[in-house]
């Protein structure tokens, strides 16, 4: 009976969903006309009940997500406007967990920076589990500056569960540039945020920064070396086999070993054997 009573309730929902889109859509038509006007979009005119709110939050969101630049600005003002920030703010603080969560998602995908605070509080104070990262990434969106990404960063690092590329993969959330919170990581003695480091890092590999992941190859954790020469390959092949080739004499295999890494010396090396052999022919021919 319980299960019967849930499918009614959620096909109730389902066709009153329907209906609200429908009487949405001059609305809608309305604000695409609009997007390339200065002006503020204008929330409905009419009062809005709860499901109509939870329809055109749904739309808003799918809109800031497509859009960027101005465009995305005027539809995050916009969820300011019709009061859907204010009412996620709201239910950041309910007694429910699943309510918290529900809406640091959204807050999180309108930008809200204002929802921040909170969210870090939640992040603090909440114990490891999967939603523990739908905040965080939310709060990456919602960024005001780099602080707002450090302290979210040390609150993930702080359980200790190697969730580096997870970690990284939400710091890529952020339109912030995050190159200097990314160098102060590579130069901290906290391996987790070494491995973060190593593993976000896009920037170009400048003399100061190769230093630094160079000296990373000494260290006693073997996914720290592992990553680091995966870095030098990247952007230095050359120094990156030389220092490969000085891991094997040293005999150390849980690098050398690594398939990833033979992958890339043994193409690194291939390519350099067929330069070598293209200017022995240039030098033959030369000498002729």
């Amino acid at each position: 009976m319980g299960i019967l009573v849930i499918k009614s309730r959620n096909l109730l929902i389902e066709r009153r969903t329907r209906v609200y889109l429908g009487q949405f859509q001059d609305y809608f038509t309305y604000i695409q006309s609009h997007m390339d006007s200065p002006e503020r979009f204008k929330p409905p005119y009419w009062q809005l009940n709860r499901l109509e709110m939870r329809v055109l939050q749904q739309k808003l969101i799918e809109w800031i997500e497509s859009l960027t630049g101005s465009h995305r600005k005027k539809m995050i003002t916009l969820c300011e406007d019709t009061g859907l920030v204010k009412q996620n703010l709201q239910r950041l603080h309910s007694r429910f967990h699943w309510i918290r969560i529900d809406a640091a998602y959204h807050l999180g995908a309108m930008r809200s920076e204002e929802a921040v605070p909170r969210l870090l509080e939640l992040l603090q104070t909440k114990k490891l589990d999967p939603t523990h990262f739908i905040i965080a990434r939310s709060i990456a969106k919602c960024a005001r500056n780099l602080d707002d990404i450090r302290n979210m960063l040390m609150l993930l690092v702080k359980h200790r569960k190697s969730n580096h590329y997870l970690a990284v993969d939400i710091m890529k959330e952020t339109e912030l540039d995050c190159t200097p919170l990314l160098l102060e990581c590579l130069r901290s003695t906290d391996k987790d945020l070494n491995k973060i480091a190593l593993i976000g890092w896009s920037a170009p590999l400048t003399a100061e920064i190769a230093d630094l992941v160079y000296r990373q190859i000494d260290s006693e954790d073997k996914e720290v070396r592992i990553l680091s020469v995966r870095l030098l390959f990247k952007y230095d092949a050359a120094l990156a086999t030389a220092v490969f080739e000085s891991l094997m004499k040293k005999n150390d295999t849980e690098v050398c070993q690594n398939t990833e890494m033979i992958e890339m010396y043994a193409s690194y090396r291939k390519q350099i054997n067929e330069d070598e052999q293209v200017d022995e022919k240039s030098r033959y021919v030369y000498a002729v």
